[in-house]
């Protein structure tokens, strides 16, 4: 139950949604959907994580690029300060790092979520969470978003999504552009390994060299058109490799 303090609709609020809760079953479709009722009910402005500071963008960008993962709001989920909100409006600032909320019906007003109130979010079936620490041994892994494939228990890939920028003066007027600059790295056995290239990946399996370059010369073009989905394929691929190796 969300943390709703100090509204005076709350009791009446708790009662139905205790009645709701008993009528409805206990799989997590309902659950998803009495959560949405809820925030429904009380009103999403009343809403805990209504607490940021206002979204703006002050960057005027040449052609089609911008400081976003994905330039529009979609629909995904949030876990902030222990609670799980569902099918909420999200927008992941890269450049700075931060995520933005849309509580309200215009797409014009957003809200920076306070970053170590965030504890994990989803959108468009990409699970991201927030790193709350510093790796001395890979200093580049600091606190932060990052997108998150569970590979197996203890082989975790992570991508660090991050957009450089550049300014540009013409005609008297600055402008920006901005291109991703992304950062891979892998927690094997609870200990992080940055892997940017081909052979910080070898580096740290020497045995499956063979396997690895074999799968660089197969999967040329997914390298070239999506290095994200190259890199998840890879981590299976090796995972998959390593489970054959011990069976």
């Amino acid at each position: 139950m969300k943390n709703y303090q100090n509204k005076p609709s709350f009791l009446i609020l708790f009662g139905l949604l205790l009645s709701i809760s008993n009528i409805h079953s206990q799989s997590v479709n309902n659950e998803v959907s009495t959560y949405n009722w809820f925030d429904k009910t009380v009103g999403k402005e009343n809403l805990d994580i209504i607490n940021g500071t206002p979204h703006n963008n002050p960057y005027a960008t040449i052609g089609d690029n911008n400081i976003y993962l994905i330039d529009q709001y979609e629909l995904g989920n949030l876990t902030y300060e222990g609670q799980t909100y569902y099918s909420v409006k999200l927008k992941y600032d890269i450049y700075r790092d931060i995520l933005v909320l849309n509580p309200f019906e215009s797409e014009n007003i957003g809200i920076n979520l306070i970053q170590n109130k965030v504890e994990s979010f989803s959108i468009k079936d990409r699970n991201f969470i927030k790193i709350d620490k510093k790796d001395n041994g890979v200093p580049e892994f600091t606190t932060g978003y990052y997108e998150e494939s569970k590979i197996a228990p203890d082989f975790i890939f992570y991508i660090k999504h991050h957009k450089g920028q550049q300014k540009v003066i013409s005609e008297g007027t600055l402008s920006y552009t901005f291109k991703e600059n992304t950062s891979y790295f892998l927690s094997l056995k609870n200990k992080v390994y940055q892997i940017n290239s081909k052979n910080e990946i070898i580096k740290i399996f020497p045995e499956q060299k063979k396997q690895i370059n074999g799968f660089y010369l197969m999967n040329r073009e997914l390298r070239k058109t999506d290095l994200n989905q190259f890199m998840k394929n890879l981590m299976k691929y090796i995972n998959n490799s390593l489970s054959l190796q011990t069976k």
